[in-house]
């Protein structure tokens, strides 16, 4: 993708011409009587990290002066840098606010955020928010309410930055709090407004002017910008500037979304893929940390507990693609994430920071209580937890209607260990009309009589289904020394038999897998390896 270069520098004699000398400066008029001015040349002025949030004043960047206050260490949205007002401002009354934003790491090239205020009305703490925008990467934007009232009845009163998804570092700068209506100066442009090239927060015959001029300014490329291309499709050309003249005189009302579709690169399977080891560092903290959250649903089988991992940078806008992973007999929902011989999300926070994996969501729920047992958990998961997740977090599913869930069965997986690879035999059987990916882990399936009974179990749902062999995929791994090898090592032989399973682990020639880990035994400590070597291999195909 072209990266687009800010217009800035490009501007600012289009922004002269069209401005010109009249402009009254700050210094000709009265200085305003701010009741609140922050400018970090000295220390923190008062500001303090929120939700663990760090904050410390730099000198890398900074949009008046020398200095900025530099926020970092965030672990989810809400958290950024705060400041108590405590006696600085009074409820019901209004007030001009106002401070200045930049961030420069990340991958998206814009980012909303929020200027807001935490208060209690007596009983409940609220937040209300003064003002948001959508910024640009690298540039410094002002987020400004010139008439903001703090709420009747508001006592414990701060304000804080904080985004809307993300966990990016940020700075913050130039804090000032003025009486009601009082303009204070901020930076200009840095915000995300398609059309507005000049930039003055508003899209008009301006621009249009402006985007003529850089359209022809020199016999180089063009200069480029975020908000100058009107289609997003990653230049600023001619068809910017139609758009913008439609868009000014009134003949569209929206800009066409015209972003191209990224580029995608063929997996690269291995045909016959061999156990390898994490790495041992894997299992350790990972300095880009996801986050693991409990989550409590009502179930067919009573009231239950999930514990759902987010990758690092978690963003509710984007979509992700969901693998549910199940525990063994005797275990609960907690294994996979709270044991020593398990660990699970530092080994997926390492190796989606290291490239070996796309950022996913991973659940953990339980086939305990209530007279849940594995064998039967299949009907729990169509029924509450797939709907119950899916309706919170954000994955390829448009609804938790069944209809769209079943759309977005390629971007799903299911998995689990011994009773728990039972469990996964039955989702495959009854529900794969909702899986497209299955990793069965040192257990074979309970359904049928004897190897050929169960792997034809397995055909018949399969045919019943409808489904093509290019629909689903199986990746399978025990260890030769697991007590579950002697059962489904002969059920592995049998499917392979059948024209349903295509035995490799390249997927874009096959769906039928089974690793078998030299000397392995039954044990967590050794299958989590399995979880590593064979994750990757999913979600790669179509379902086509």
């Amino acid at each position: 993708m072209k990266k687009l270069l800010s217009l800035a520098a490009a501007a600012m004699t289009v922004t002269a011409a069209l401005t010109g000398p009249s402009a009254t400066s700050l210094a000709e008029t009265d200085a305003p009587n701010y009741l609140l001015s922050c400018s970090f040349e000295s220390g923190e002025d008062g500001w303090t990290g929120r939700g663990g949030a760090s904050v410390e004043t730099t000198s890398k960047s900074a949009f008046a002066g020398s200095k900025a206050l530099y926020c970092s260490n965030r672990s989810d949205s809400w958290n950024g840098a705060a400041i108590s007002l405590e006696s600085t401002v009074s409820a019901g009354s209004t007030y001009s606010f106002s401070t200045n934003v930049k961030y420069e790491s990340g991958k998206k090239e814009t980012a909303l955020y929020h200027f807001t205020m935490q208060y209690s009305d007596g009983s409940d703490t609220k937040y209300v928010k003064i003002a948001s925008a959508t910024i640009i990467k690298g540039e410094w934007a002002q987020l400004t309410n010139p008439c903001f009232t703090v709420p009747a009845g508001a006592s414990d009163i701060s304000i804080y930055v904080e985004t809307a998804t993300g966990t990016t570092d940020f700075y913050v700068d130039d804090v000032k709090i003025a009486d009601e209506g009082t303009a204070i100066e901020g930076a200009k442009g840095g915000k995300y407004i398609p059309g507005d090239i000049l930039p003055d927060g508003v899209v008009d015959t301006f621009d249009l002017i402006c985007a003529r001029k850089l359209l022809v300014a020199s016999d180089q490329p063009a200069p480029q910008s975020i908000n100058a291309d009107v289609d997003k499709s990653t230049e600023f050309a001619v068809n910017d500037l139609v758009l913008l003249d439609e868009y000014v005189s009134g003949k569209i009302t929206e800009f066409p979304d015209n972003t191209p579709e990224p580029e995608v690169t063929p997996f690269e399977y291995e045909a016959n893929k061999q156990f390898k080891e994490a790495p041992g560092n894997y299992f350790q903290r990972c300095e880009q940390q996801g986050k693991v959250t409990q989550e409590n649903y009502s179930s067919i089988r009573g009231n239950k507990t999930l514990y759902v991992y987010t990758p690092y940078n978690y963003d509710p806008e984007k979509k992700y693609n969901i693998f549910y992973l199940m525990h063994g007999g005797g275990e609960n929902e907690k294994t996979l994430f709270f044991q020593d011989d398990t660990m699970i999300q530092n080994m997926l926070d390492h190796m989606i920071m290291n490239g070996e994996l796309e950022p996913l969501i991973v659940v953990t729920p339980t086939f305990n209580g209530q007279g849940g047992e594995a064998a039967n958990f299949y009907e729990e998961l169509r029924a509450n937890v797939i709907p119950f997740v899916e309706g919170k977090y954000s994955t390829y599913a448009e609804s938790t209607s069944e209809e769209d869930i079943r759309a977005s069965r390629m971007h799903r997986a299911y998995g689990g260990f011994s009773m728990g690879s039972v469990s996964t035999w039955q989702v495959f059987k009854n529900d794969i009309d909702l899986v497209g990916y299955f990793m069965p882990l040192s257990g074979d399936h309970w359904g049928g009589n004897g190897a050929y009974g169960k792997a034809k179990d397995l055909a018949d749902a399969v045919d019943k289904s409808g489904f093509t062999n290019r629909q689903y995929f199986i990746f399978a791994a025990t260890g030769s020394d697991d007590i579950a090898y002697p059962n489904v090592n002969p059920q592995v032989d049998e499917m392979k038999k059948m024209s349903q399973f295509k035995f490799t682990s390249d997927f874009s020639e096959g769906n039928f897998y089974f690793m078998v880990a030299p000397g392995k035994t039954h044990w967590w400590g050794y299958v989590r390896h399995y979880v590593y070597d064979a994750l990757p291999y999913f979600f790669h195909e179509t379902g086509e």
